[in-house]
């Protein structure tokens, strides 16, 4: 499931604009090109770095995972790329109301043409069905659960089962984008049985109720034991969707097949959230940086997404690869930064972590990994260009010796003389030794050198551990870590902090994998998700940021550019919501049909 919101701040449009870079601006040649091609079917061969723990949506949040199932799996709505607004997808937009009691209402129509692969039509009860999914506490869904707590109940048309009107307790400043992201699922196919069709949403939607049901329901449980089976990600049979592909095949380790559904029920709309161009995508699971070279040589795979930096920036200066290949950047909605484990003993003083801050050269880093405007350096989780980004707050500044003072203030000590600072933790000596987890890729590695190095110099020792993408969620996820460096996406909206710093949201209830926890905190994310008005939400955006400055959760290091690399046989258009160019919508150039 991809939350994907309506970018209310007009100054993000321009911040976020697509920028093409020198080397490639995504746009196809329109003449016959100079080189032969070794492909020449309607097959769009797609690499990505990690294979996905499964296709059932609200089960991972993995945006490897997504790449693939959105191209199964449609939404109520979708957003345009170009302007952020949402779009009609499976459902029109949203007719909104004021209710009594402070309720808002969202009236939706699901499109007269959507059906489902064995012909039913997309109904009302299927969305009914999808929100019983999400709010059920025996389903792994929790990153994706407090987006849905206002809602309170949906009427449905005795009339017509296209028409529902989803009701919600109370204001919330991104319903309507939050609804309009709900995957539908078809309760035939995933509740044959209908066991589901027993409990109300209501039920779901009432918290007291809802713990009972996951308590004493005997369908609940039998119902979340079957959605919650791995075989229901993976089965090509098991997995079902309205949209334009279906999964026939997944060599594991290796690739996943998606074939165009014959009976697609939008193949003849031009949006691009609707399209399908390509008559199958093919997703090749490639990890490893020199095995990405060379089938780009070979011409084996003709998109990239989430390239290595040093990779971009060597195979985008190579002629070879520019006759066949188009190199793109775009601004990104994604920052990267070092988490810290606040649980962790070792971390668990905020002087500590703002040591730890001062020993890490971010400007040093951005010049020697991401030369040539590939990166803009971050602050917090707000980016620069959103009317509330607090610009009051000072990048912190590589310096070693105010690190060594906060050390010394925190306990910090050389009291064996080995050259590692140490302290008594618990009755206990404990060295100022950790380990660093890193991602399998020379950049990342590279962070975690240079980290380590500058660490060294006062007395810090990280060991750096390189660990698979799968591996290392898994680690974060268990809270069985020091240090790791972490990704955040988000989509071009108002943020919503709920999932990622909600001191509730320790997984599996959310992402906040690093134990951030203040009550102010908190009642500022709970306030701004009822606070419509920007500027009565702003003041509340910005000391809410103060908070994790002055916390220093994480070092946060930098806003990459986002890079994709897409076969010159492909016509397509980049833009800024990840993975940066629809698989579906990647129209093959005349010249190469045969």
């Amino acid at each position: 499931m991809n939350f994907r919101y309506l970018a209310l701040l007009l100054i993000i449009s321009g911040m976020l604009a697509c920028e093409a870079d020198p080397k490639g601006n995504g746009e196809q040649m329109a003449d016959t090109p100079r080189v032969e091609f070794k492909q020449t079917d309607n097959t769009a061969r797609i690499a990505i770095r990690a294979e996905p723990p499964g296709l059932n949506p609200v089960l991972s949040t993995q945006s490897v995972a997504r790449y693939v199932h959105e191209n199964i799996f449609q939404t109520i709505n979708d957003q345009d790329p170009e302007t952020y607004e949402q779009v009609p997808l499976l459902a029109s937009l949203a007719d909104i109301g004021k209710e009594e009691n402070g309720q808002v209402s969202y009236a939706y129509e699901i499109d007269a043409d959507a059906t489902w692969p064995n012909g039913l039509p997309v109904t009302a009860q299927d969305v009914i069905f999808s929100l019983k999914i999400v709010l059920n506490p025996l389903v792994a869904s929790g990153a994706y659960r407090p987006y849905y707590a206002m809602v309170s109940s949906v009427v449905t048309s005795p009339n017509n089962e296209k028409r529902f009107k989803i009701m919600t307790k109370r204001p919330y400043m991104l319903a309507e984008q939050a609804i309009g992201s709900l995957v539908i699922y078809p309760e035939y196919a995933y509740d044959p049985d209908q066991l589901l069709r027993s409990i109300a949403l209501t039920d779901f939607t009432n918290e007291n109720r809802v713990a009972a049901l996951a308590e004493n329901s005997e369908a609940l449980k039998t119902f979340s034991e079957q959605f919650n089976d791995p075989e229901i990600g993976h089965s090509p049979d098991k997995i079902v969707g309205s949209g334009p592909y279906q999964l026939v095949s997944w060599e594991e380790g290796v690739s996943l097949r998606l074939e165009r559904r014959d009976n697609y029920w939008a193949n003849d709309r031009d949006e691009s959230w609707l399209a399908a161009e390509p008559d199958a995508l093919v997703f090749s699971i490639i990890s490893d940086a020199s095995t990405i070279g060379n089938a780009l040589r070979d011409e084996l795979v003709d998109v990239v997404v989430d390239m290595g930096i040093d990779q971009f920036k060597e195979f985008r200066t190579e002629e070879y690869l520019q006759e066949r290949y188009d190199f793109s950047t775009v601004n990104s909605f994604k920052y990267f930064g070092l988490l810290m484990n606040q649980n962790n003993p070792l971390l668990k003083e905020v002087k500590t972590r703002r040591a730890l801050a001062h020993l890490v050269d971010v400007d040093a880093m951005i010049e020697q990994l991401f030369d040539g405007g590939l990166a803009r350096r971050v602050v917090g989780p707000v980016l620069p260009g959103k009317s509330y980004y607090n610009d009051a707050l000072e990048p912190i500044p590589y310096n070693p010796e105010r690190a060594a003072t906060l050390l010394s203030e925190a306990g910090w000590e050389d009291a064996d003389g080995d050259g590692i600072l140490d302290m008594e933790i618990d009755g206990e000596r404990q060295p100022l030794s950790f380990q660093f987890l890193v991602f399998p890729s020379a950049t990342s590695e590279a962070i975690g050198t240079l980290v380590s190095e500058w660490a060294a110099e006062v007395g810090v020792d990280i060991e750096v551990v390189v660990q698979d993408f799968r591996a290392l969620y898994g680690e974060l996820n268990k809270g069985n870590f020091a240090m790791a460096i972490l990704g955040q996406g988000f989509d071009p909206s108002p943020d919503e902090f709920t999932q990622v710093w909600a001191s509730t949201s320790v997984p599996p209830n959310g992402t906040n994998r690093g134990g951030f926890s203040s009550a102010e905190a908190d009642q500022l994310i709970k306030k701004i998700a009822i606070t419509i008005d920007p500027e009565q939400r702003d003041p509340l955006y910005r000391r809410f940021q103060e908070i994790v400055y002055e916390n220093q959760p994480m070092i946060f290091l930098v806003s990459p550019v986002d890079r994709v690399v897409v076969s010159r046989r492909f016509e397509f258009e980049p833009n800024s919501i990840s993975p940066n160019v629809y698989f579906n919508d990647l129209k093959q150039a005349d010249w190469n049909k045969k």
